[in-house]
């Protein structure tokens, strides 16, 4: 019998990869089955929807397109997984084995055919989403080997950072891009934001569409009490509107209520399989504590926001973008109510991403051409390492999105076989050990199922 050390090092593409089927083209396949309906009903609704939410004009032009980005983005999310094993089994045939290297560089060839078959609009936005996740895994990664001891809300600390951070930069100059800056007014609104009317972002309407669900005497009442809170004094240095208070609690009402109607459906969307079996589910989402805790974020941030910025000019009697700064580091805090590393991460890159665009547009940094393929291409890569050695390193929601991609395929690895690296590979599944067609196995690999048949017949 081989020693377990070195079974892996030996093992064929069927015994260690497409355990289910000892066939390459045929494994090849049965992924191609699984990946391809899925991703067609997955960017389906994804582009559907985009397009009712962006209510343009429903044209055969618009349908044309619609058609076309589904397409291509079908294609590539199912070939991105069709790749990835080929590029395992032509590994195995050109060279004879496998290292710990192989599943990245593997990785390489197959994230980089697949991202050029997707639309050029969206690979930035692929390769900024996959290098949140290849961030956290090797961060994952790092904690686990104890190159890094991880800092006690150092998440949040993060979160307000890079807010302090993209607030400033929007004060002081043209830095960020438009989009950036538009979804900043849009958060924390214009007046404190210069650069476009506060008319077309503040967050009036999110009230002006609450007041058309409530009763006529609970209107009137809101209406009173605003404008009497309207009335209250306002720093003569203050752009907003109304007063003060007004201002402050405007921001994080509307904020709140945004937040709770976001994790409202998000909960709704996790519970339709289960609503004609479970009808309560429906009630429970209404009024999950989540809902609570991603509105105090929302509403905290621009709540805590606007106060300090006013209170600044009432001790102050000055402005100054330092004051937005203070601002937005301070109203950061806001993600201990709702603390998400993907919210973290997403913010924090994409401040990086506007600082290099600007560096890439002012000359202090070069322009790599199709950056954003190799981009993407390492960071997949990165997890499509960890999906082999390390899966409990991947955050279990993209696991639980690759398993569906790949119909549940990915599991099927025999990674009890690269267990003796002692990256704990099986740990998301200890018990799974693949049943191996024999006639197709190596000898090493028979030596070692005869070796596991005998050991469970001594101990059943």
């Amino acid at each position: 019998m081989v020693a377990p050390s070195k079974l892996w090092l030996d093992a064929t593409c069927y015994e260690l990869g497409h355990t289910w089927n000892p066939s390459c083209w045929k494994a090849q396949l049965d992924l191609a089955k699984a990946a391809y309906p899925y991703s067609l009903k997955l960017y389906s609704v994804f582009y559907v929807v985009s397009r009712l939410l962006c209510r343009g004009k429903l044209n055969q032009s618009a349908v044309r397109n619609t058609a076309a980005s589904i397409f291509w983005s079908t294609n590539f999310l199912a070939l991105q997984a069709c790749f990835s094993y080929k590029a395992v089994c032509s590994w195995r045939h050109l060279l004879g084995g496998f290292n710990i290297y192989f599943a990245f560089l593997c990785g390489i060839p197959s994230c980089f055919a697949a991202i050029s078959i997707e639309r050029k609009s969206r690979r930035g936005v692929l390769a900024l989403y996959v290098s949140n996740l290849a961030a956290e895994v090797l961060y994952n990664m790092a904690v686990t080997r104890g190159y890094i001891t991880p800092v006690k809300y150092g998440d949040v600390l993060i979160f307000s950072l890079t807010t302090s951070i993209a607030l400033y930069l929007l004060r002081v100059g043209d830095i960020l891009q438009p989009d950036a800056q538009s979804t900043l007014r849009s958060i924390f609104g214009s007046s404190e934001l210069p650069g476009e009317n506060p008319a077309t972002t503040d967050s009036t309407t999110v009230f002006e569409k609450i007041f058309q669900f409530l009763p006529r005497e609970v209107k009137h009442l809101l209406t009173m009490l605003s404008e009497r809170v309207k009335e209250l004094p306002r720093h003569h240095l203050c752009k907003h509107e109304g007063s003060c208070i007004h201002y402050v609690s405007e921001g994080f009402l509307s904020k709140f209520s945004l937040g709770y109607a976001i994790q409202t459906a998000l909960n709704l969307f996790r519970t339709m399989p289960r609503i004609t079996r479970r009808p309560s589910a429906v009630a429970r989402s209404l009024v999950d504590r989540e809902n609570v805790y991603l509105g105090l974020f929302m509403g905290g941030l621009v709540g805590a926001f606007r106060v300090i910025m006013c209170l600044l000019r009432w001790f102050r009697n000055q402005d100054s973008p330092v004051h937005i700064a203070i601002a937005g580091f301070l109203a950061g805090l806001s993600n201990f109510t709702y603390r998400s590393t993907t919210i973290v991460l997403f913010f924090a890159s994409r401040v990086i991403e506007n600082l290099v665009y600007f560096g890439q547009k002012r000359g202090y940094l070069p322009t790599i051409p199709g950056g954003d393929r190799i981009l993407y291409t390492l960071s997949t890569s990165t997890i499509l390492h960890a999906a082999v050695f390390e899966p409990h390193q991947i955050r279990p929601a993209y696991w639980q999105f690759l398993l569906r991609v790949t119909g549940n395929y990915f599991s099927q690895l025999n990674r009890k076989l690269v267990d003796v690296l002692g990256t704990n590979a099986s740990n998301l599944y200890p018990n799974f050990w693949p049943e191996y067609d024999l006639r197709y196995a190596s000898p090493q690999m028979q030596s070692e199922e005869l070796y596991r048949w005998w050991i469970d017949s001594i101990y059943i």
